[in-house]
């Protein structure tokens, strides 16, 4: 911006400097620029911590000691697998027992029925042994339940914590193995102040950044948002996922979020085309005129700035040309004369040295 100021001078000295005639009866030498529709948002900064998409503590159900251990230390696994065992010995000697007994009563069930056929029994006697059979089964489906309680799997894809346990070890229902979470995807839990409640929804985009990971942004969307506002902050908690396929996130990151709220579309002009009068807005708008170029102030009503440009809401069209230099030099109706653009770039020809600056009205007209 100091570079594009300083250029200016330049060429506006350079103007100064010609011929009096040029001064006194030529049109003002000015800059301008197209309106033209840019993006606006409204960018909402706040401060959180990543949490796993998934996380458990890992437990038994049973008591017991550990006969076997089939994982590491931080080690990735899928749903399903086995991680630990307790002793089974036992516990299949009964699930043994009671599939034995199932087995005699379907032979007693079975015998009872081809008396029944011959009416040599009750129908009393068949109904017990139809009772006998379906206990027998249910005493054997209980056993075989406990008996997967005594064999821990994993319950989702994830990664694995710190072993806390070894074999032998005796455990007790409800004693943490290991911690498992599931980082292909984390959830960034933060604060935003209540009255951006209606500017972020479901699906709002947001950028987050942290000191752990120079130079890495991740983007991901708001999924959810509380139910409720903190009555003492005055700030609602929102939720956002944040895709983590290459595992560089990790859970309790502290993280800086920008929230993308209300992204529009907008016609936008430079800043230094806006001349504020008291609680109106002006710009000089270049129109061409009987073969010339003529200054014509118009009143805009502006909204967003962002990056050197402000938006624009009423009083310009797509395609018009707003003065940004030589304002100062312009009255309402004078004619003006249009100068290259390209002269204010420091890599443009006034940063050689050549070339006049200027163009003529005429061909600015054209």
């Amino acid at each position: 911006m100091m570079v594009r100021s300083f250029l200016s001078l330049i060429v506006l000295g350079s103007m100064l400097a010609m011929p009096a005639f040029a001064q006194r009866g030529g049109p003002a030498s000015v800059f301008a620029e197209p309106v033209a529709e840019r993006t606006f948002s409204r960018d909402i900064e706040a401060l959180g911590t990543l949490e796993p998409n998934e996380q458990v503590d890992l437990s038994l159900n049973a008591s017991d000691r550990i006969t076997a251990l089939y994982f590491d230390d931080g080690e990735r696994v899928r749903e399903g697998k086995t991680l630990l065992s307790l002793a089974q010995r036992e516990q299949l000697a009964l699930v043994e027992s009671a599939e034995a007994d199932v087995e005699e009563a379907a032979r007693q069930l079975d015998r009872v029925s081809r008396l029944a056929v011959a009416e040599a029994v009750s129908q009393s006697e068949l109904d017990s042994a139809q009772r006998d059979l379906d206990s027998a089964e249910a005493n054997l489906r209980a056993l075989q339940s406990r008996q997967k309680d005594r064999v821990l799997v994993a319950p989702f894809d994830g990664i694995l914590g710190f072993r806390r346990v070894s074999v032998g070890s005796f455990v007790r229902p409800g004693d943490v193995v290991a911690t498992l979470i599931d980082d292909s995807e984390m959830n960034l839990d933060f604060d935003v102040p209540s009255i951006f409640t209606r500017s972020i929804q479901p699906g709002t985009s947001i950028i987050a950044e942290t000191d752990d990971l120079p130079g890495e942004t991740f983007t991901g969307e708001i999924e959810t948002l509380d139910n409720r506002i903190d009555p003492i902050t005055r700030s609602i908690r929102a939720r956002a996922s944040i895709p983590n396929l290459e595992r560089l996130l990790r859970s309790g990151m502290f993280m800086r979020v920008t929230v993308t709220a209300d992204p529009r579309t907008s016609l936008a002009i430079p800043e230094s085309a806006v001349q504020p009068v008291g609680p109106r807005t002006f710009v000089w708008r270049a129109t061409p005129e009987n073969g010339s170029i003529k200054a014509r102030r118009v009143e805009v009503e502006l909204g967003q700035r962002s990056d050197g440009y402000i938006e624009v809401r009423s009083g310009l069209a797509a395609g018009d040309q707003v003065i940004t230099e030589g304002i100062i030099r312009v009255r309402e109706g004078s004619e003006i004369r249009l100068e290259d653009p390209s002269l204010l770039d420091p890599s443009g020809p006034m940063a050689d040295g050549g070339g006049r600056a200027g163009s003529s009205a005429s061909s600015a007209a054209n």
